[in-house]
């Protein structure tokens, strides 16, 4: 076969040539970008240059570089600020509960940063009143992590000493979040027998200029010497609250961007040392539902009533007749005087009230005649605050009155037993106790309780009879019980 030694020079030339070009283009690209890398550094090439204190962030570049102190989990952090290249993280299980909650502000106390709380952060230590110590341990011994809060003596503030969160950065809304919870620890071995107080407070207030606490208002609670050394919750209210230079109430007050806390009292240089945990807002401090009507509902009881709602919730075969059918004003599931999370019914006794000193709490009569021959005693558990003055008519006096309702003279035929509660019981709740077994009808005096086949209806009278002054009385759990 006869080759065309021509054509195939002609091609050996151009696959010359096209090796040649891509060479060329090869090696111009290469030294193109290594000119355009050495020529154009940037904040955007991926690479750390310029005066970047990591790759494209830091120095002029206006990122910031992440770091353990920026509030947002990175860089290999295991949590917020914690972990991988930070310091190990604090178990923080109680804010982590807390996380589900709708509250919009606590802080549990467990580790000094955002892992503690939401929309709260102390401010730093050297901006303090106190030296505080934060992701402590339990001086209760327990297991979660507390604040050792440190009243220093002689402190930088002259005897106003507190412990500072870091300003909103708008107004609080106190509207619904006006309460407020928090745990407390105070040692015995604190020095009380002078200035020192075993009192904290919650103090809500602005930033608008030095004089914040000619308007700030402050939420104060004393802890009793028989809560030393163990934890008490305190339930801050400010319900009613105001604030000192006009008056307004802290639910309508639109200018207050920060919470403090002050532990000791005020206007003295003494040390103190106090523990805290678990500073929350809440809207309320009752228990969601009816737990305790939950609770007798399975007890086999003929009838019961908590008084944790006005209605059917709180009872079994019991309902109050509607308010204004009754003699005395009912508020229903209101907060527990005594400070638990309870909800309880206040009586009010109205001064100059419509049944000219026979006012009284009613329940609905029971459709059949009630048999006593089982259940003929009774338990109420009763709170009479100190401040009902009892040094005219009103007694202290607690009445369950069993009758018919036939006509209007069904007292002439009813049945009263009456229990007083001594004063050194005002201010905490005591379980009254009705015994009717020897209790008779006024209608012929001789027929005990027990016999007796024609009573329908429940009622209780609280500050004694034949009178027009006011009184103030909190009832729960109204239970029938057996010998």
């Amino acid at each position: 076969m006869k080759t065309n030694t021509n054509t195939i020079r002609t091609l050996q030339g151009w696959l010359f040539a096209i090796l040649t070009l891509i060479t060329f283009i090869s090696c111009e690209e290469e030294k193109f970008f290594d000119d355009l890398d050495n020529v154009l550094p940037s904040y955007v090439d991926g690479i750390q240059n310029l005066d970047e204190e990591g790759i494209d962030c830091g120095g002029g570049s206006g990122v910031d570089c992440p770091s353990c102190s920026d509030g947002i989990q990175n860089q290999g952090e295991e949590g917020i600020d914690c972990g991988g290249p930070c310091e190990a993280c604090i178990p923080t299980p109680r804010a982590d509960e807390l996380q589900n909650t709708t509250s919009p502000y606590f802080f549990t106390f467990e580790a000094n940063d955002a892992s503690s709380g939401r929309n709260l952060l102390p401010l730093p230590q050297d901006a303090q009143g106190v030296t505080f110590n934060l992701g402590a341990a339990d001086p209760a011994g327990g297991d979660g992590l507390v604040g050792q809060i440190l009243r220093p003596e002689n402190g930088p503030f002259g005897g106003f000493e507190d412990f500072k969160f870091q300003p909103q950065p708008g107004p609080i809304d106190f509207s619904s979040y006006n309460k407020f919870t928090m745990e407390v620890y105070i040692p015995s071995s604190n020095d009380f027998s002078g200035n020192l107080e075993p009192l904290v407070e919650v103090i809500l207030h602005d930033n608008i200029d030095g004089n914040f606490f000619q308007r700030w208002t402050i939420l104060p609670l004393t802890v009793e010497e028989s809560d030393f050394d163990s934890w008490v919750t305190l339930r801050f209210d400010g319900t009613n609250a105001v604030s000192a230079n006009d008056g307004t109430l802290l639910s309508d007050n639109a200018t207050y961007d920060n919470i403090t806390l002050r532990f000791g009292g005020s206007g003295h240089t003494e040390a103190g040392e106090f523990f805290v945990r678990d500073l929350q807002a809440v809207t309320s401090f009752i228990a969601e539902g009816t737990p305790r009507a939950d609770a007798l509902s399975g007890s086999g009881l003929p009838f019961f009533y908590t008084f944790e709602t006005g209605d059917a919730d709180s009872g079994l075969n019991l309902l109050p007749r509607p308010t204004e059918q009754q003699g005395v004003v009912p508020t229903y599931r209101v907060s527990d005087p005594a400070g638990s999370t309870d909800a309880v019914t206040r009586i009010l006794r109205p001064e100059n009230g419509p049944f000219g000193g026979f006012e009284d709490f009613k329940f609905q009569p029971q459709p059949e005649t009630i048999d006593f021959s089982v259940y003929h005693k009774f338990r109420l558990d009763v709170y009479i605050p100190s401040t009902n003055d009892f040094s005219g008519n009103l007694e202290p006096l607690v009445e369950l009155i069993l009758h018919d309702n036939v006509d209007g003279n069904f007292f002439q035929r009813w049945t009263i037993i009456a229990v007083t509660i001594d004063p050194s019981d005002f201010d905490t709740w005591v379980t009254v106790e009705f015994d009717g077994t020897t209790a008779l009808s006024a209608a012929d005096g001789t027929t005990l309780l027990p016999d007796n086949d024609t009573y329908d209806n429940y009622t209780l009278r609280l500050g004694g009879f034949g009178h027009v002054e006011q009184g103030e009385f909190y009832i729960r759990d109204f239970v029938p019980i057996m010998d």
